[in-house]
């Protein structure tokens, strides 16, 4: 758009509102006074607050970090859903009189409804929080807030001590309901451990492979000495019971000689316990005794042959042999022990892996127990520090950090905003009138409008100014007079309601 156009819109307004000014004013007083009458009935509310601080850190929680837990609130959030329970609201309605012996339920209902929404929190930062109430009397306002304030700090430290009151006492009820599992599972696995002697599979392995090696061992000697009886046998068959009268010195050392010549033969593929090489050193050993024997005695080479003495030799063969046979059977006895003795283990062996399943089933039930009983006294201390924190006020306590102020003045509008409102707001509607009316009226007011009206083939030759005359002009100047001393008028009055509100007389 063109300056032109603002500038003639400029004037048209201007004489409009010469023309219509008595309209003018009166718009202007009745917009006036009416703003005003509204700032007079304009409840005002008085606004208190109150700042809240949660301690969470003491000088003793860090000496029992990782042993008692301090009864955890959140701040704000907390705050909100507790000082906005019904508890609460009650409690303060009866303290501050808004709640009487003969109210009604829903007399009730409707004053906690309202306290409800009067309060207000709001959160300042980590562990702060503001509780904000507004009332439009001054008194009420701030007295509502402290009592706000002070049944939520002590239904808060109630709260905590009955919650870790609570929680102790549970867990030390679950310590005893374990502690009598915990003697009743020790008891089960001692009457299974007395009934069950049996040992278990460690020993009985221990005692199986030792049984395994003494029936090597045994059979190793049985087959030795049936070995040694055998040849003890085939050598008496050999051996005469009784011995010429004749000297046979000679034919003793033959044989003696004979039975080296065996010994040596029989070292050259065997070792020294060897069964064979054994009954040789053995035999070897008897017939150096008959030799030497023989020697001693009074026989002759010359004696008659048809006497005859015992044969030392086969004396000497018959003993080895019997005891050969002794010792065999004692061996064989005793093998048969061990073999007995080795089912029995096996017996043994399986009765034990027939209880390992019942013995560790109450080992598993025995464990467990204990390891929770464990756990739950750990807990039962945990509970009880933290009870006596809580009861010694040394958990998460709340403190005022900034008490309620009493207020003087009332919060929001007030009635001096809409003094210092209401002329502007008479002035503004009545210019925006006569603006609108300017816009929104068809009349031609200026020549561009009427030369943007016309064809292009027609031009606008001339234009006839407004003319005022002397008549016109006193006129105006008298009804000019006259609205001022209206205005005075009426600003006198408005400065005397104003006066008159602001000092308590209205």
């Amino acid at each position: 758009m063109e300056a032109s156009y603002f500038t003639e819109l400029f004037s048209a307004v201007i004489r409009e509102l010469v023309e219509w000014r008595n309209w003018v004013v009166g718009v202007l007083l009745a917009v006036t006074f009416t703003v005003l009458g509204v700032g007079f009935f304009w409840p005002e509310r008085y606004e208190t607050s109150a700042m809240l601080y949660a301690d969470v850190t003491n000088i003793i929680q860090p000496l029992l970090k990782g042993r008692a837990e301090v009864t955890a609130i959140d701040r704000s959030e907390q705050a909100r859903e507790q000082i906005y329970t019904r508890k609460i609201m009650l409690k303060v309605a009866n303290d501050m009189g808004m709640i009487g012996p003969l109210t009604t339920v829903e007399e009730q209902e409707g004053q906690i409804a309202a306290l409800r929404d009067s309060v207000e929190i709001k959160n300042e930062g980590k562990n702060y929080f503001r509780v904000i109430y507004s009332n439009q009397d001054q008194d009420a306002s701030f007295n509502v807030l402290n009592a706000v304030v002070d049944s939520f700090i002590t239904d808060t430290s109630e709260k905590r001590r009955q919650e870790s009151r609570s929680a102790y006492e549970f867990i030390e009820q679950q310590v005893v309901t374990y502690k009598r599992q915990l003697l009743l599972a020790e008891k089960l696995l001692k009457e299974f451990k007395s009934k069950n002697l049996d040992g278990d599979e460690r020993s009985v392995s221990a005692r199986i492979n030792q049984l395994r090696l003494q029936i090597e061992e045994l059979k190793l000697t049985i087959g030795e000495t049936d070995a040694r009886e055998k040849s003890l046998r085939e050598q008496m068959k050999s051996e005469s019971e009784y011995l010429s009268a004749k000297s046979k010195v000679d034919e003793e050392k033959a044989r003696l000689n004979l039975l080296k010549e065996r010994l040596d033969i029989l070292r050259l593929s065997y070792q020294e316990t060897y069964p064979d090489i054994v009954t040789l050193k053995q035999q070897i050993s008897a017939q150096e005794l008959i030799i030497d024997a023989m020697k001693g005695s009074d026989y002759r080479s010359g004696s008659s042959s048809s006497d005859s003495v015992e044969n030392p030799l086969y004396e000497e063969l018959r003993k080895q042999q019997a005891q050969a046979e002794v010792d065999l059977r004692s061996q064989k006895n005793r093998l048969a022990s061990v073999q007995r003795m080795l089912k029995e283990e096996y017996l043994r062996a399986e009765r034990i892996a027939s209880k390992d399943a019942e013995l560790a089933e109450l080992v598993r039930d025995y464990d467990v127990t204990r390891d929770i009983y464990e756990e739950m006294l750990g807990r039962k201390e945990k509970a009880r520090l933290s009870m006596t924190l809580d009861v010694e006020g040394q958990g998460i306590n709340f403190k005022i950090q900034e008490p309620a102020v009493y207020p003087l003045y009332p919060s929001g509008i007030r009635f001096i905003h809409f003094v210092l409102a209401a002329p502007l707001v008479g002035l503004l509607a009545a210019i925006g009138i006569v603006v609108f009316y300017v816009l929104v009226d068809p009349r031609l007011r200026s020549p561009a409008q009427l030369t943007d009206s016309l064809p292009a083939n027609v031009e606008l030759l001339v234009v006839v100014p407004h003319i005022r005359t002397r008549l016109t002009a006193r006129l105006v100047r008298v009804d000019m007079l006259v609205l001022s001393f209206v205005c005075l008028v009426a600003a006198g009055l408005y400065a005397g309601l104003v006066w008159g509100r602001l000092n308590g007389y209205l």
